[in-house]
Parts: structure tokens; sequence; C-alpha cells
């Protein structure tokens, strides 16, 4: 299969701002191509606070956006953070950055780094 159980993406922010209906946010995309689910756990990491973990689940066959400002618990904005992903079966996974804070708008996208 294609993918790894584990991915790292050491770059995390939420930047503030907003334009019009447009928000600042993260998204990490999870592309799931098994004939079962996977079973993800994704663990923010601060330099200076507590990590929080989310655990979701994603169907067979399917590419799910899981935008990070729109977590429970919130995650802070304008803090540094890191993301562990760990799944139970091999997944793709990518983070991509909006920031609309200026008179444009930024986007940034990465694949991390994977291993298992």
């Amino acid at each position: 299969m294609h993918g790894a159980k584990r991915w790292y993406f050491p770059d995390g922010f939420l930047p503030k701002g907003k334009s019009g209906e447009r928000v600042s946010h993260e998204s990490l995309c999870v592309m799931n191509l098994n004939k079962i689910p996977a079973k993800v756990r994704m663990t923010i990491l601060f330099d200076d606070m507590e990590p929080i973990t989310y655990e979701l689940e994603i169907p067979s066959m399917r590419d799910l956006h899981i935008r990070l400002d729109k977590l429970e618990p919130s995650l802070p904005r304008e803090k540094p953070y890191g993301i562990f992903v760990e799944s139970s079966v091999e997944i793709v996974a990518q983070l991509s950055r909006l920031d609309v804070s200026e008179d444009h708008y930024t986007l940034m996208t990465t694949v991390g780094y994977s291993e298992g």
C-alpha cells in the first residue's frame, strides 16, 4: 500500500487574520487508500505547554481535509507548534496554511516527513 503510519510536521502555526469571509487557517489533508478505515491520532506539540491529542477516523478510499482552526479543544493562534500523526494503516498526509492577514493571501503546503 502507499503512504506511512507516522507523519511529522514540525512547523505548525495558525496565523490570526480575516479578510471578508476568509479566515487564516491550516488544514491537515489525509488520504486513506486502504479498504478499511484509518484510525488516526494527531498530537499537537508546543514548546511551553502540554500536548493536545485528537482522534479521528478516515473512511476507506477517502481524502479528508481537517481544518485545524475548527478543532475542539481549539488551538491557540500565533503560537508555533508541531504535529505528530499516527495511523492504524498507511496514509498520505500533507499540511497546508492559508494566511489572509495581509492585503494579499499567502498559501504554504508541504508533505511531512514519514516513516513506518
